[in-house]
């Protein structure tokens, strides 16, 4: 007989019995998957998504990512893209005008996590625009919270080579409680190198969020991976890519259930090479001492950069509230200037029996229909008029002018001798009165 033509029948009959015989001994029962022993929900492959589920409105769950990489990924939801308008927005320090001089200006505060390191360690010879944060928005809309991340340029080998994302605060504490992180992202949404955690213990910034603790700190930072490049509850949670409107900005959308939909926040973006991405080490100035980390600041003493390098991260900004500058790791809030009031000038302007000087007294006679001009700066050096005011029947006059100091006369009239300048400083919302202006006819 040619074995290529046997049937199989010749087998399935065989297997047909012996399957039979184990369904006859009772319900069949499957050995545990990993993720089952470990008590975690495990992978769906097809059917409902299963959002993330959080124990509180603050506190995201300590889920671990299952362990089970075998069952393949099946997305369900793909981002769109980004709400035109957006909730927050944070400026950060271009370092690229100082990069030939080796250091940047400013955005650096290691005391308070607030890092402008997009440099190589030791020589900072080497600067790195796909690492310099420029500005960052946050947006969202019905399903997903998207963070736009523009940066000073791609990498001189081409694309966006680091890693990139963003750290959220739900209770606005100073201690991160989300990170999301996604490294080379592509031209299109993927969750490729795409990976987030949460902190289920609440220790990420060790004694004081925000603040340098002298290491070495107890805290293990983001401890929970629960998300990784589409292995996780749900395998849609978290995606990246170049913005397709703007070739120097990274993208990432997480689903709003990663950070319980929660709708007060703070929040922050970072970038760093992948060799420096180390979640158990959130807060980095906790990890490290100043001296150890260096300083990309050449008036400071541990300059050059030495542990703590390429990497760069804005200060946080809230989402749902105007912050005061009082919350942990927020942005510098500008002092709310003082309103400028606008303040008067008044007095009256008279004429003196002949030879009375210029002193108002019982005798002075009021001069109606007279301008008083106030022109910016001393009477030593007036400039333009600002202001003016005509006096009525009874001499008097009064003008509104914003604070300041001025010169202050009448126009010239015939009515005699005197009516000298005067120099006047008006504060804000103040009054000056008594700015008065007397004539006489001067006797031969």
């Amino acid at each position: 007989m040619n074995r290529k033509t046997s049937h199989p029948s010749f087998i399935a009959l065989p297997l047909a019995v012996l399957l039979a015989a184990l369904l006859a001994c009772g319900p069949f029962v499957a050995a545990p998957t990993a993720t089952e022993v470990s008590g975690q929900n495990p992978i769906p492959t097809s059917g409902e998504v299963q959002p993330l589920v959080a124990t509180d409105t603050t506190q995201p769950a300590a889920v671990e990512v299952p362990t089970n990489t075998n069952t393949p990924i099946t997305h369900l939801m793909t981002p769109g893209e980004p709400p035109a308008g957006m909730l927050s927005e944070i400026t950060d320090r271009d370092s690229s005008e100082y990069a030939p001089e080796h250091r940047t200006i400013g955005g650096e505060n290691f005391s308070v996590n607030f890092f402008e390191r997009p440099f190589n360690a030791n020589t900072m010879d080497v600067y790195f625009p796909d690492l310099d944060i420029t500005r960052t928005k946050l947006s969202r809309d019905d399903n997903w919270v998207f963070v736009n991340i523009k940066l000073v340029g791609p990498n001189p080998a081409g694309g966006f080579l680091g890693v990139y994302g963003a750290e959220i605060d739900l209770n606005v504490d100073g201690r991160g409680d989300v990170l999301v992180m996604a490294s080379k992202p592509g031209t299109a949404w993927s969750t490729d190198g795409v990976r987030a955690w949460l902190d289920g213990n609440h220790d990420v910034g060790g004694p004081i969020p925000v603040q340098s603790d002298t290491p070495p700190v107890s805290s293990d930072g983001y401890e929970n991976l629960v998300f990784d490049q589409g292995v996780g509850a749900d395998p849609d949670t978290a995606w990246s890519r170049v913005s397709p409107a703007d070739p120097n900005s990274v993208q990432i959308a997480f689903k709003r259930a990663l950070i319980n939909d929660d709708d007060i926040f703070t929040w922050g973006a970072w970038t760093m090479n992948e060799s420096m991405l180390h979640p158990e080490w959130f807060d980095y100035n906790d990890h490290f001492t100043a001296a150890e980390a260096g300083s990309p600041l050449t008036e400071s003493q541990y300059y050059p950069l030495k542990a703590l390098a390429e990497l760069d991260n804005t200060c946080r900004w809230g989402v749902g509230f105007t912050p005061t500058g009082s919350e942990p790791g927020v942005c510098p809030v500008p002092p709310t200037p003082t309103p400028e009031l606008p303040g008067t000038i008044s007095g009256k302007v008279f004429n003196n029996p002949p030879n009375g000087g210029e002193a108002l007294g019982p005798s002075s006679m009021p001069i109606p229909g007279v301008t008083v001009k106030a022109r910016s700066g001393g009477c030593g050096s007036p400039g333009s008029v600002v202001a003016s005011a005509v006096t009525n029947a009874s001499g008097n006059y009064s003008m509104s002018i914003a604070a300041g100091t001025y010169c202050v006369a009448p126009d010239p009239a015939p009515y005699g001798y005197g009516g000298t300048p005067r120099t006047v400083t008006v504060p804000n919302a103040g009054a000056v009165t008594d700015v008065n202006f007397g004539y006489w006819q001067k006797l031969n």
